[in-house]
């Protein structure tokens, strides 16, 4: 079965559905989708991001959606320290370069001792936080909800944004995207940050201004970029990104691997499973 090719098929289809699950989010769910849907009462989403569904529209029509959250933790924190040691290391560039025969000695970055600053504490930024700690990393961290329990156990110092930007080695994003998120790194954040500064993103494309990131990529203003996610997915030639040697990329994959598609898909149906018996769980609304 292939995805709907537009909003029309994708109403078509499910207009007798009383529950969708969710995938991927190819498919939109906006306030046209829910204004036109009688029967619907569920959307089951595999992952923790809602930003393709209007929560707002599903609330008024009464439709429950609910996620996977924490499912994909382990894997999408491994991936992000995965990008951020890539990065730091210069992996990418210096495959390339040796692959064409070349023997290159610049220098890399150390991240043991540095700090790392953390954007979103949900499942996925504490499990970071853990790992970013077994690698002899200072981490500080801001979040919507401070878990002020969890920061103490770590040991984790919880600051302001804006001093998050100006005192990390490493930024690593991990919150929502939402209207509050979307542009939180621009021209203007990155003029805060260290011109050392390493940014990762395995959240959502739009919460970077991706312009003004490769803008600072290009001129130096940060030294480097591991990126999971981008404004319009998937990436295709020509992007900006493709000439940038500073910059380590992956297909939107943090959180595909044996273990959490599993998980994943059996919380999907066991989501929907429960909401029809009346004990509701992970609900997003």
């Amino acid at each position: 079965c292939t995805k709907p090719q537009n909003d029309d098929e994708l109403i078509e289809r499910v207009q007798d559905a009383d529950a969708i699950i969710n995938i991927r989010a190819f498919c939109k769910f906006d306030k046209i989708f829910f204004e036109k849907i009688n029967q619907l009462k569920i959307i089951s989403i595999w992952g923790t991001g809602t930003d393709h569904v209007d929560l707002d529209a599903a609330k008024q029509k009464g439709i429950t959606i609910t996620n996977t959250p924490g499912v994909a933790a382990i894997s999408v924190a491994e991936h992000t320290i995965t990008l951020m040691l890539s990065a730091a290391r210069k992996i990418n560039e210096n495959d390339c370069a040796i692959r064409s025969g070349n023997w290159p000695r610049g220098e890399m970055i150390q991240l043991h001792g540095k700090t790392i600053g953390i954007i979103g504490l949900g499942a996925i930024g504490k499990q970071t936080a853990i790992l970013a700690k077994g690698i002899g990393m200072k981490v500080i961290a801001w979040t919507f909800n401070p878990d002020q329990e969890f920061a103490k156990k770590i040991g984790i110092e919880l600051v302001e944004l804006n001093e998050l930007y100006e005192i990390s080695d490493v930024i690593s994003l991990h919150i929502r995207q939402s209207p509050e998120t979307l542009n939180l790194i621009n021209k203007e954040t990155i003029e805060r940050m260290k011109r050392s500064a390493i940014i990762v993103n395995t959240a959502r494309g739009p919460i970077i201004n991706e312009k003004d990131l490769v803008e600072a990529l290009k001129n130096e203003r940060i030294s480097c970029a591991g990126l999971d996610v981008f404004e319009n997915e998937p990436l295709v030639k020509p992007n900006d990104f493709n000439e940038l040697k500073n910059v380590v990329l992956s297909p939107h994959n943090a959180g595909i691997t044996p273990e959490v598609t599993k998980a994943g898909l059996e919380l999907t149906v066991k989501n929907v499973e429960q909401f029809f018996n009346g004990a509701k769980q992970n609900l997003v609304c």
